[in-house]
């Protein structure tokens, strides 16, 4: 039987080309009729685009010329331009899904005036569903834009300007759109308020982010979408915390399923806007506290609702937080936390969150605590579904040392971790407060995580001998 080679069969050579840049697609699109046929496809399904003004040079564009554009057009299904782009540089599109357009940065060119969006996006491409729009400004006709085309479910809004014509047009836009992202979005001239009957039926999803507080007030949009899933609110003004002083009608909240809010930076705040959304939280099986501590008063008001979660990020709390959040959360699949202090694990119940698929967690030993590893890594061994393990946060300013992964200090209790697939160690300085990982330690891994594909970080202190742990590595494919 003739061994067929591989790169001849039309479904590998797929595969392959979505692990190809643009530049290796290109060679590729030469080396036969049959490849050509295979990789053109993907040498075109991702375009960009750049146009510069040259007051020297004259205008110019960098990217596929709009001759080859326009060959290809019907492989193109996602397009970006940016730079002083205007309409007339694109052609339609009949397959275009995805449409970003950055415009030159106007701070950077303070005498130039802000243009106005108001391309004929159905005539560009009757499928667009996603569509953004960076520095550029909305007027009715923009507004009137986005309503007439048909499938249009995705529209993202970034350093945009809503004319006063649009205040109430933009919402009548965003009626059919599944959704939503608002970014540093500036409503000029008097109250952007949405009118009482708007409902987004469709919006599933939401981002508000850096809109000025006048406005914030002004733009209760959660609480006209009745299907929302996931919601994220950022905004570096301390005053948006006085909006929860104030009662939060969270009705529309049945169905958020994500909800992304870093923008209350004390325990006492978070705990009182978990006190108001109440049984509103029942759904919500994505939390992330980006900014903000999270300490024993919110870990009350979350208490109820540990059952549901199932991806939870904090970037703020105590060790014993996080000690309670272990031994409470049993859905958990992702949790990503800062610093535990061993002693805390110690007093600690069992962990419960046998379900977790991906741990960031940064483990902390003090000198009067180092026998107190074996039983860290014996809580660790629980987790037998773990694919991630991440170790990189341990804040080590206050000399304290850090969890380590040698034989003689507990390792082997993790041999069960047989989904392993990445370690992610400490820095060399974390490193250099402890005896280091030996060849012996590193020899053991591979003999018991025969998943491991990557280890990140810093394994000795000693550049010879990282060296010799590297090398050994990779002779396993790690």
């Amino acid at each position: 039987m003739l061994a067929q080679n591989p790169l001849d069969i039309p479904e590998v050579t797929s595969h392959v080309a979505s692990y190809l840049y643009r530049t290796d697609l290109a060679s590729c699109v030469r080396v036969s009729k049959s490849w050509r046929d295979i990789f053109l496809p993907h040498l075109w399904r991702d375009v960009t685009r750049s146009f510069l003004n040259d007051q020297i040079t004259g205008s110019r564009h960098f990217g596929p010329s709009q001759e080859a554009l326009n060959k290809h057009r019907h492989l193109v299904r996602y397009l970006s331009l940016d730079g002083y782009v205007c309409e007339d540089d694109v052609c339609p599109l009949p397959n275009l899904r995805h449409l970003k357009i950055y415009y030159l940065n106007t701070d950077m060119a303070v005498t130039r005036v802000r243009e106005t969006f108001n391309w004929d996006i159905t005539e560009i491409s009757p499928l667009l569903d996603r569509l953004l729009i960076c520095n550029l400004d909305m007027d009715r006709q923009s507004c009137q834009r986005l309503l007439e085309h048909p499938h249009l479910r995705n529209l993202e809004l970034s350093k945009t300007g809503i004319m006063p014509d649009a205040r109430q047009d933009i919402w009548e836009a965003c009626k059919n759109l599944e959704s939503l992202s608002l970014k540093r979005v500036r409503f000029r001239g008097n109250s952007p308020s949405i009118p009482a009957d708007t409902v987004f039926n469709r919006l599933r999803t939401l981002v508000i982010k850096e809109i000025d507080f006048g406005c914030l007030q002004r733009l209760p949009v959660i609480l006209h979408c009745p299907i929302l899933e996931s919601f994220e609110l950022e905004t570096r003004s301390f005053k948006v915390r006085m909006m929860i002083k104030h009662p939060i009608q969270m009705d529309r909240w049945s169905q958020v399923a994500s909800l992304i809010i870093p923008i209350f930076p004390t325990d006492e705040e978070w705990a009182l806007i978990l006190e108001r959304i109440g049984n509103c939280f029942e759904n919500v099986t994505c939390l992330h506290v980006v900014r903000g501590e999270f300490g024993s008063r919110s870990l009350e008001a979350l208490g109820p609702y540990f059952s549901n979660l199932v991806d939870l990020r904090l970037t703020s709390c105590n060790s014993s937080t996080i000690t309670g959040v272990l031994c409470s959360c049993r859905k958990l699949e992702i949790l990503h936390v800062p610093d535990i202090f061993a002693d805390d694990i110690a007093q600690g119940g069992p962990w419960v969150c046998q379900q977790l698929l991906e741990l960031k967690i940064g483990i902390r030993v003090k000198e009067t605590d180092q026998g107190l590893q074996p039983l860290v890594f014996k809580r660790l061994s629980t987790l037998v579904r773990l694919t991630k393990l991440d170790m990189s946060g341990a804040n080590h300013d206050n000399g304290e040392g850090v969890l380590e992964f040698r034989l003689d200090c507990g390792l082997g209790e993790l041999a069960g971790l047989q989904a392993l697939r990445t370690v992610v160690y400490y820095d060399a300085f974390a490193v250099r407060l402890r005896d280091q990982i030996e060849a012996k330690d590193v020899e053991w891994m591979i003999d018991n995580w025969k998943k491991l594909k990557r280890i990140r970080g810093v394994l000795n202190i000693n550049p010879v001998v990282e060296a010799q742990l590297t090398d050994l590595l990779k002779n396993y494919g790690i």
